[in-house]
């Protein structure tokens, strides 16, 4: 039997085993639904809509339970209004006219609104029955059931260029770190796809395949020699953006095009396939 809950953490780390110390597989933004297991110390077997793996358990709580979005003085919706992040970062704020702050949320991280009546921030619902602030120009209200909107291919690009140079991280979801095909998960997330979270699921579960030569824009490459092990967005037929674990740790743009400064001929060779999200 498992027990419904979310990420209470605006970063929890999703480890292969329960254990710090085993590999990083992966990362869940606060308020990701999760389904856990029974604890093994303090540690909880968690089943996350993209991924499964071991959380801290003090990272976990009940899914929030909220009622109306405040709309006026005296003036409240039941309608299901959330905000979704719509910029890489943004801060948590203790008031609507405060500079304290109690945290960090990242890009689609989606909360509960509770309050429009302030000019320039907006109250939100937190894991763990506690409440914030967010600045209005970091976020989008939408309703819950809608969170992520389909928008064109160039909003897709918008949000991945936003990370370049970026740190690598193995197993990274977020502006403090990201790996290959969380980048472009990510981003295709705030674009209205949903796609797994994987580099060789989201090969397989992508079915149009492009020749490289009728590259465009969004499209996604895989590279590998015996394996898909690495994924990039295509910015042109030329150039794609990555975020490269291995040589330069960071999000960055390459090239096929030997005249380009940014060619690489290491990944020009291990070129895979390249698919398309959005045929």
């Amino acid at each position: 039997m498992t027990i419904p809950c979310v990420v209470a953490v605006s970063i929890a780390n999703i480890h292969r085993e329960p254990d710090p110390a085993s590999e990083l597989v992966t990362q869940a933004l606060m308020n990701v639904p999760a389904h856990a297991d029974t604890p093994v110390g303090e540690w909880t077997h968690v089943t996350l809509p993209d991924y499964e793996g071991w959380i801290d358990t003090a990272q976990l709580a009940d899914p929030i339970v909220r009622g109306f979005t405040k709309v006026g003085e005296h003036c409240a919706t039941p309608l299901d209004l959330v905000v979704v992040v719509t910029s890489t970062h943004t801060t948590l704020y203790t008031a609507p006219d405060s500079s304290e702050t109690t945290g960090t949320i990242y890009l689609s991280t989606t909360l509960p609104l509770l309050d429009t009546t302030q000019p320039t921030r907006l109250q939100v619902a937190l894991p763990t029955a506690n409440t914030a602030w967010v600045d209005r120009a970091a976020v989008s209200i939408r309703h819950g059931s809608e969170p992520y909107p389909r928008m064109p291919i160039s909003a897709v690009i918008l949000y991945a260029r936003a990370f370049i140079d970026r740190r690598y991280l193995w197993g990274g979801t977020s502006w403090a770190g990201i790996d290959c095909s969380a980048l472009v998960q990510l981003c295709y997330r705030m674009g209205g796809y949903i796609i797994p979270r994987d580099a060789d699921q989201q090969y397989y579960t992508l079915t149009h395949s492009i020749a490289r030569e009728e590259m465009q824009e969004g499209d996604l490459i895989f590279f590998g020699r015996n394996a898909i092990t690495h994924v990039g967005l295509a910015l042109s037929n030329k150039e794609y953006l990555h975020a490269e674990g291995q040589r330069y740790n960071r999000v960055l743009i390459s090239s096929f095009d030997p005249a380009n400064a940014q060619y690489d001929q290491y990944l020009t060779e291990l070129v895979w396939d390249v698919k398309r999200v959005s045929p």
